[in-house]
């Protein structure tokens, strides 16, 4: 499994029905998503790992889509590459 702590990636993150562009970025107790300055809603959005329920594939027709559930039963909707591994990431972090 690959270990994402001290990295970023770009992804896509649903607030509402806008695919907000950005980067997600790993760190040792959780993850940010930071908006591109070009979306029209910017900011960022922080998820604790001990926050988290699951991580699992998004539904959809859009085949990179990912969910992460937080315990308050939120859902998270990202859009990301290599989805399944950033999954086995969330779901080993979570417990943590």
């Amino acid at each position: 499994m690959k270990d994402y702590v001290g990295t970023k990636i770009a992804a896509n993150y649903f607030r509402g029905s806008e695919a907000v562009g950005g980067k997600l970025f790993f760190d040792e107790s959780g993850m940010t998503f930071k908006s591109h300055i070009f979306n029209i809603q910017r900011g960022e959005t922080r998820i604790e790992y001990s926050e988290i329920q699951g991580a699992q594939r998004g539904k959809g027709i859009i085949p990179t889509r990912m969910s992460v559930f937080t315990k308050d039963g939120f859902e998270h909707k990202f859009v990301v590459y290599h989805r399944d591994d950033l999954i086995a990431f969330i779901e080993s972090k979570k417990s943590l």
